[in-house]
């Protein structure tokens, strides 16, 4: 493993360093003492003196040793400050970053413990290195924190995605030690100076590839984009918060009980100077980096009134939007977002947050104090992508809210007598306990008349309404005859 010789040169180098001058001390003690003609007394200062130094000066190297870490104490890898260090020296001849990531470490901790954990990650790192170096030479790895490690290869991009690819495909839900893994993979070229800015880009990369690349097992879970004036990427996510620049969308909800529109679900579009779109995967990371989820938030909370407000959108008419659990939890930002609509004298009954979070938040008994308090305020409160892989399951087993929306699975999977049964089954159990279920994606007339027959509350999709601007919304409002 190339982090194993380079701590050995790295040792040899420290014994270099500390007996050399130690020798030609002691020589250069030796010549004294012995080629003048000087008093004992004299000879022994110097010789303690001599002792003196040299003892400090070992230990002082010793203690230089053991701060300056080379290898990981898990996986023989490189050490992650040693890799942040000596970045540039280790990446020269290198042109790509490559970050791999063990995605349920945490999983394998918690169920096997962490000395089988850190097993699998000891053999999981042997495994890499023998791969790799087959295709790219010595290679040098570093493990960044829990199952991620990262890598540096010289290729050409073809070349460094079919390895990828390959690596993904033998090792991508094997087991080690009879424990499987789950991996994800993406890459940056060495095109920028600062490690933390790539390992940021990667992480990006690896925030979408978890949501679209296991879509269909023969895509691998890989993921790449390129990106021109990355740098400027930042500044412009930072303009839009700032200047509001978001394009909003009004999609219609069709209450299937009443046989009406009850309310609208706004749908964020973010452009960049060209009018192209910028994709959530992209944007969405940045912000959390740059530390404007609760501006984001705000910012876009303002954004939707203004329009609301200027349009006189709101006559009994309830609008659905999405903010971020983290932003709902801070109480800095719930005290803003309340004044908010204090400042524009809208009634905040008819407005429905929405939330999503993958992971499960700890202290579950203060969120639901939270939304409690969004709720006695008059706010509408929705759980999104009810039924994937997130936290809402765990959630509404101790916290009530007004709406799920069941993730797009349950629809495009709707003729598959499990999904269809699961769907069933979830929305007979939300009506038991006082909540309103929400089926989106309805986008043809055959799985319009299949999601009828499930009791469902309320209905979203191109074959109800499709998404609007805000004048065309108006329009559709004022011309619809179930208002």
């Amino acid at each position: 493993m190339y982090s194993l010789n380079t701590e050995r040169r790295e040792k040899f180098l420290l014994s270099l360093r500390t007996s050399v001058p130690i020798v030609l001390l002691t020589a250069l003690l030796v010549y004294v003492i012995f080629t003048e003609n000087r008093s004992l007394a004299f000879n022994l200062f110097l010789g303690v003196g001599a002792l003196f130094i040299a003892v400090y000066y070992i230990f002082l190297m010793i203690f230089r040793a053991k701060e300056e870490k080379v290898l990981d104490e898990i996986t023989d890898t490189f050490d992650r400050h040693y890799f942040e260090k000596y970045f540039s020296k280790l990446a020269q001849k290198k042109n790509y970053l490559i970050l791999l990531s063990v995605d349920n470490i945490r999983e394998i901790n918690e169920r096997y413990g962490l000395e089988n954990g850190d097993r699998v990650l000891r053999e999981f790192a042997k495994i890499v290195d023998g791969f790799f170096s087959l295709y790219f030479g010595s290679v040098p790895i570093a493990r960044l924190k829990a199952g991620d490690f990262l890598l540096l290869v010289r290729s050409d991009e073809a070349q460094l995605q079919n390895v990828l690819e390959k690596f993904l495909q033998i090792y991508d839900n094997s087991f080690i030690n009879n424990i499987e893994i789950k991996l994800y993979a993406a890459y940056q070229p060495l095109n920028h100076k600062s490690l933390k800015f790539l390992i940021d880009r990667l992480y990006e990369d690896l925030y979408f590839c978890k949501g679209e690349c296991k879509k269909e097992a023969n895509k691998g879970a890989l993921y790449s984009k390129k990106r021109e004036n990355i740098s400027d990427f930042d500044k412009l996510i930072e303009e839009i918060v700032k200047q509001k620049h978001f394009s909003l969308l009004f999609q219609p909800v069709y209450n299937l009980k009443t046989e009406s529109f009850d309310f609208a679900e706004i749908i964020v579009k973010l452009l960049d100077d060209e009018g192209k779109l910028i994709h959530p995967s992209q944007y969405i990371p940045t912000i959390n980096r740059l530390g404007l989820e609760n501006a984001f938030d705000i910012a876009l909370t303002e954004a939707l009134l203004e329009i609301i407000v200027s349009h006189k959108l709101f006559m009994d008419f309830s609008y659905c939007f999405n903010i971020s659990p983290y932003s709902v939890r801070n109480r800095r930002f719930t005290q803003r977002f309340f004044e908010i609509f204090e400042k524009y004298d809208v009634p905040k009954r008819l407005f429905i947050i929405k939330l999503y979070e993958n992971s499960i938040y700890k202290d579950v008994k203060y969120f639901r104090s939270v939304i409690q308090e969004y709720q006695t305020e008059g706010f509408s409160i929705a759980f999104d992508n009810f039924g994937a892989c997130n936290a809402s399951i765990e959630y509404i087993k101790s916290i009530n809210v007004d709406y799920l929306f069941f993730d797009k699975f349950f629809t495009r999977n709707i003729e598959n007598i499990r999904y269809r049964t699961l769907l069933q089954t979830w929305i007979d159990a939300l009506h038991t306990l006082g909540m309103k279920s929400v089926v989106k994606f309805i986008d043809n007339q055959e799985i319009l008349e299949r999601v009828k027959t499930l009791n469902v509350d309320f209905i979203e999709g191109f074959a109800i309404a499709k998404p609007m601007e805000s004048k065309e919304f108006l329009e559709w409002r004022s011309k619809n005859a179930l208002w």
